[in-house]
């Protein structure tokens, strides 16, 4: 398996991956019409730098996302495709898409694991899980699966050796009550032929996915690390986030002995629906081809994150999307969307 590699997301892209929303049970009958046009404005601003590929649950919505994307020249393209689902989040139950080499070429490889929507939080999920196969039978590629849950959003990868993740999620015994920490480890590295595994502590306060890294840390390059810091003594993600901070600073790889590049956003001022935090994050941003698109929250704090992502990207366009609706179900642009290299 060490002629694999899994490709960082900053790497050149074939297309974007993401799911028409549905699901009246988690959006309401009020709010399902508002995510569509939210993805309306997000599947727009995508295919201004690169085709999308849309999943659809059924033949009937066809005739309703075309009312939304009527025909245009453009030089990028809006696939869409028929593939049951349960909800947008494709990030965690989607394929991961690998690069493998042989003598002759370089192919595609997709990994498939098990999804159980967060340790069984949000039902159905039976769709979701089955997604991953239709989408390789649909492309007409490899596929290989593993009986252990394991979501997307829950690790980073840097494409030179290094996975990070937090043992609040990986660990948790809703998804692999009988594996231990070193089990996960190695499958891990033998599943995407990796070298280290990070781990830090927890994820964000309110986060229902039980501590995903894409809210806390990115790699944005090999050895550069993006990750949220909390100012405010008060806040309950204070002491965990500036431990992080520490903890990744002092870090060296076991082998290679080099460090990493620490680089700190700020946390989007709290929103609460019922009394129950929110787990606004700026590090819940995509990569495209040429840009980075950012949610902001139209609050005092977006101004601030998107000059640090313009001065960490000057070469590429920086958009800054408001995702205060997309939020209010715990979810952000990473976490419905997942991207296919170029191999």
């Amino acid at each position: 398996m060490n002629n694999r590699r899994y490709p960082p997301e900053w790497e050149k892209q074939r297309t974007t991956w993401l799911s028409w929303p549905h699901n009246e049970k988690e959006w309401g009958r009020k709010r399902l019409p508002e995510i569509k046009r939210f993805f309306q404005e997000l599947i727009s601003q995508i295919l201004k730098l690169q085709d999308v590929n849309l999943l659809l649950t059924n033949e009937e919505m066809l005739e309703e996302v075309e009312r939304f994307f009527p025909v245009q020249k453009s030089k990028f393209k809006l696939k869409k495709i028929i593939v049951p689902n349960n909800d947008i989040w494709i990030r965690d139950y989607g394929p991961f898409f690998l690069e493998t080499a042989s003598s002759k070429k370089k192919k595609s490889l997709l990994l498939d694991f098990e999804f159980n929507a967060w340790g069984g939080k949000f039902s159905p999920w039976e769709l979701d899980n089955q997604a991953p196969k239709e989408i390789a039978l649909y492309l007409g590629q490899e596929i290989e699966s593993y009986p252990i849950v394991l979501e997307g959003g829950s690790i980073e990868f840097s494409g030179n050796g290094l996975i990070l993740t937090t043992e609040q999620c990986l660990l948790n015994k809703n998804r692999n009550p009988n594996l231990s920490k070193d089990k996960i480890e190695n499958i891990l590295k033998s599943a995407f032929n990796i070298e280290e595994v990070i781990w830090l502590k927890r994820g964000l306060e309110g986060d229902h996915t039980d501590g995903h890294i894409d809210d806390v840390a990115r790699f944005i390059d090999p050895r550069k690390v993006l990750i949220c810091k909390s100012n405010d003594k008060k806040d309950g993600n204070y002491d965990h986030l500036n431990q992080s901070i520490e903890y990744l600073k002092k870090w060296k790889h076991k082998e290679k002995r080099y460090k990493l590049e620490v680089i700190e956003l700020p946390m989007p001022e709290r929103m609460e629906i019922k009394k129950e935090r929110l787990p606004k994050s700026y590090a819940n941003f995509i990569f495209v081809n040429g840009g980075v698109i950012v949610p902001v929250f139209n609050c005092n704090t977006d101004k601030e994150a998107l000059a640090i992502f313009k001065k960490v990207f000057p070469d590429k366009k920086i958009v800054g999307i408001d995702c205060s609706l997309l939020i209010q179900e715990g979810g952000g642009l990473h976490c419905m969307t997942k991207q296919e290299p170029v191999i």
